[in-house]
């Protein structure tokens, strides 16, 4: 079985893999860990908790329906996002969601997210360019179990009922087809330490919404 040839790898930028559990958060880890990351060194962990209750203060779903992209990027312009040790992540929301309110955080971080072309060439491009992107994806049952080179390269019906988020952090190959690395929001048990390769084949009929943290 061939293994992955590396060519451009951004995960130093990033600090440990994260979990969301099992809330529907995926985005708000995904857009925190980029915007960590445009920050630069040393790595600050920022609040998922305060991004996702601020982006649910716009998109008009209940807070156990997940969120949308143009609600994390008002968030992210207006409200920014303090620490996580300000607000650490809730591994499920209060009994009385009334209770569910932000500290008064000493410091928030901004960040405008720019939307980029939601095609495979243009994500391979920023990273190669060392941009990490937030990507929203389809996903299907392969996705949850890469294989043990921490690969997802399977064939399989888009379900467009499942829909989740990711960081593109790492660009490789692999038997003359080209992978992007994610970095994941599921603990670092799923795949390699929290991250995966998708082929170009698993990966490009099932791209979303692409933001750039840049």
């Amino acid at each position: 079985m061939s293994s992955v040839t590396v060519r451009h790898d951004l995960r130093d930028r990033f600090g440990p893999s994260r979990d969301q559990g099992g809330r529907p958060t995926c985005l708000s880890f995904a857009a925190s860990d980029a915007h960590a990351a445009a920050r630069g060194q040393p790595w600050l962990a920022l609040s998922c908790e305060y991004l996702y209750y601020q982006a649910k203060q716009r998109d008009g779903l209940k807070p156990s329906a997940g969120t949308t992209t143009v609600a994390i990027q008002a968030a992210l312009e207006d409200d920014g996002q303090p620490a996580e040790i300000e607000w650490p992540y809730l591994t499920s929301l209060p009994s009385n969601i009334d209770d569910w309110l932000p500290p008064a955080a000493r410091t928030l971080y901004r960040r405008q997210f720019h939307t980029t072309n939601p095609g495979f060439n243009q994500i391979w491009a920023k990273i190669e360019a060392d941009i990490p992107i937030l990507m929203s994806m389809t996903i299907s049952d392969a996705f949850f179990t890469p294989d043990e080179r921490g690969v997802v390269d399977a064939w399989e019906p888009e379900q467009p009922t499942l829909r989740h988020a990711v960081v593109a952090v790492a660009t490789g190959e692999c038997a003359k087809s080209r992978l992007v690395l994610v970095r994941n929001s599921w603990g670092n048990t799923w795949g390699l330490s929290g991250y995966a390769w998708l082929s170009e084949l698993y990966l490009s009929p099932r791209i979303q919404d692409v933001l750039n943290p840049y």
